[in-house]
């Protein structure tokens, strides 16, 4: 029924009378119908002739819409004629501030936005989106890839919640763990996405992803029973005291032969962009939080170092 009504739109007044409020109204008028805004330049009250007659709907919201911004007192009424085509200029709203203007400018006449460079970053930001959301749903296929790995090892190592111990608190929802290694320095617990350890009084979270080499013995063995393990990182880690490039522990005898499990962990895993999804990171460290800078999109990264993810911050 509403489609059927049309609408006529009659001048009553200005809010702000005078050489301002004329100019705001010519230029609004100039906008709807696109005309020059010398043609509207001495706004008189329309009485029983309206400005605009016959308009449809939607038209007549953008007509009442736009008069009302410019200081335009205007009474709506109905009329019984058949809705007109073209009595207004075709017009856009700018996305940003909703000014409406005419169709087919390169910018926005109040805010000043760039209507083109408007719709690039639009899709550049859609296509970052779309990217950003495949490189995580890659990452949690990854995730859970390295679950399944874990509980793989689990069958033939069986792992009792009891040997977590202290660590029972610091193992978050849904990580697997599956190995408890001890050294002089501290136990060191393996899970399906890190490795958490107290060093010599601290707790520390290593996701493997950080791990660039791991040496074992070197001639630095101290005892025929115990194993010097070394591990080097892509850059420095956070520790309580400040940040490290590298850690070490001196195994007991058992935790020896299940040595070579970090390091078949380690080599094998490595953070992705998350916003192109390479595998190409340069690592370094901002104040003592591990950030990385993607290769091929550069793409800046910070690293949550439980989560064991690398998170994008920023594209340049």
């Amino acid at each position: 029924m509403i489609d059927m009504i049309s609408f006529d739109i009659l001048l009553i007044g200005m809010t702000t009378p005078g050489n301002t409020g004329h100019a705001r109204y010519a230029n609004a008028m100039a906008r709807l119908t696109g005309k020059g805004e010398d043609q509207f330049d001495s706004p008189t009250p329309s009485f029983d002739e309206p400005i605009f007659s016959a308009l449809d709907h939607g038209t007549a919201e953008v007509v009442a819409r736009t008069l009302g911004e410019a200081g335009a007192l205007i009474e709506i009424r109905t009329s019984n004629v058949i809705a007109r085509d073209a009595q207004v200029a075709a017009t856009d709203s700018c996305p940003t501030c909703g000014f409406v203007q005419p169709a087919g400018g390169s910018e926005c006449a109040k805010c000043g936005l760039v209507f083109s460079k408007f719709e690039r970053e639009q899709v550049q930001g859609m296509q970052t989106d779309q990217g950003l959301e495949e490189a995580i749903n890659q990452a949690m296929k990854v995730r859970e890839e390295w679950d399944h790995r874990a509980n793989q090892y689990l069958e033939t190592h069986p792992f009792p919640d009891s040997r977590l111990g202290h660590f029972a608190s610091s193992v978050m929802r849904g990580e697997i763990p599956f190995l408890r290694l001890e050294s002089d320095e501290g136990s060191l617990l393996l899970t399906s996405r890190r490795m958490l350890t107290q060093h010599k009084g601290d707790e520390v979270s290593i996701p493997y992803e950080m791990i660039e080499d791991v040496t074992f013995g070197g001639g630095l063995v101290t005892s025929k029973k115990k194993t010097r393990m070394l591990l080097d990182f892509f850059c420095p880690i956070p520790k309580a005291d400040g940040t490290v490039k590298s850690l070490s522990w001196m195994l007991d005898k058992e935790s020896t032969f299940h040595k070579d499990v970090v390091m078949d962990w380690g080599f094998s895993r490595t953070f992705m962009c998350g916003a192109c999804g390479a595998r190409d990171l340069d690592f370094r460290t901002d104040d003592t939080i591990p950030a990385c800078r993607c290769m091929h999109c550069a793409t800046d990264h910070r690293v949550d170092m439980r989560e064991a993810l690398a998170i994008p911050t920023a594209v340049e």
